[in-house]
Formats: C-alpha cells, structure tokens, sequence
C-alpha cells in the first residue's frame, strides 16, 4: 500500500510540473529548446511511473474495488495530461 502511495504522489507531482512547464510555453513567457526537452522528459518520466503504477497494481489482488478505481482514474488523468502537453 505504501508502494501505491508513493507512485501516487509521484504522479501528482509530476503532473503539476508538467502543466506548469506546458503552460508556461504554450504562454509564451519561456521559449527554450531546453524547456520543450524537460517537458518531454518528464512526460515520459510520467508515463513510465503510470505503467509502474498499473503493474504494481496488478499483483495486490487484496486492494479493493474503490480504490483500484482511484488508481485508474489517475493513471487515465496522468496520460491524458502527459499526451496533452507533448502533443501540443
């Protein structure tokens, strides 16, 4: 459980990283290569931790319906943020 956690916050945390930096290019206040690769990099960086995320869960049958709905709602929200700010 502690493990779920963990990735939790990790996600969370990434998420708003990666918003804020999306956000500040699409904004126009910082046009730097080097912020367009610390975009993609923490991009991928998310949805490496949401496939950690996914498998972890797998192997803890005893976690229940509710939570296991959590786990995916943000797993799904953490993808369509990650896609999102690549993308555009």
């Amino acid at each position: 459980m502690f493990v779920l956690k963990s990735l939790r916050n990790s996600i969370l945390i990434g998420c708003f990283f990666n918003l804020i930096l999306a956000l500040t290019h699409w904004a126009g206040i910082v046009n730097s290569h080097m912020l367009i690769n610390t975009n993609d990099i923490l991009s991928s960086l998310i949805i490496l931790l949401v496939l950690i995320n996914a498998i972890t869960l797998t192997h803890h049958p005893e976690i229940n319906l509710s939570q296991r709905q959590q786990v995916w709602l943000l797993n799904f929200a953490a993808l369509l943020i990650a896609f999102l700010t690549e993308w555009l």
